[in-house]
């Protein structure tokens, strides 16, 4: 049996899909969370010089989505043929394009700025991107859990 160490700084951010297939599969592994101030102390040790990373039997795979997609495969929930994978794919991608665009209010340093930015992620991105979602989950659904509020 493999084992898994997932790298990334304390809090949710990249990791969290990740987080969330380790869940979902019931599967157990090391989560490794870093403080800003030990990072520069650890950046030497992954593949890019960034995070999150995952080590798998000692291999320390980079990049939020390949680790997400590499999770996937590994514990069945990425599709059983080319077309169930490409909708995985579609909803690992718009998760991704929502966490882009948190991002630049997470590291705005201007507490006025940052305040804008929240409110323009809340009332503008966070409710397009959860109907995406949502929208993915009717079109290829099997009927799991909603993020609907009916």
């Amino acid at each position: 049996m493999s084992t898994y160490k997932l790298y990334y700084f304390s809090g949710r951010g990249r990791a969290e899909v990740s987080r969330l297939i380790f869940a979902a599969a019931g599967q157990k592994y090391e989560d490794i969370r870093y403080e800003r101030d030990q990072w520069p102390s650890h950046k030497s040790e992954m593949p890019l010089g960034q995070m999150p990373v995952l080590e798998v039997d000692g291999t320390k795979l980079p990049q939020s989505l390949s680790i997400a997609r590499f999770l996937a495969k590994q514990f069945q929930l990425a599709g059983k043929d080319n077309l169930e994978q490409a909708k995985v794919d579609a909803v690992v991608d718009t998760t991704s394009d929502l966490v882009s665009k948190y991002m630049p209010v997470h590291f705005e340093q201007d507490p006025k700025k940052k305040e804008e930015l929240i409110l323009k992620f809340l009332t503008e991105e966070l409710p397009k991107h959860l109907q995406n979602l949502e929208t993915l989950g009717k079109l290829y659904g099997n009927g799991g859990p909603s993020t609907s509020r009916t």
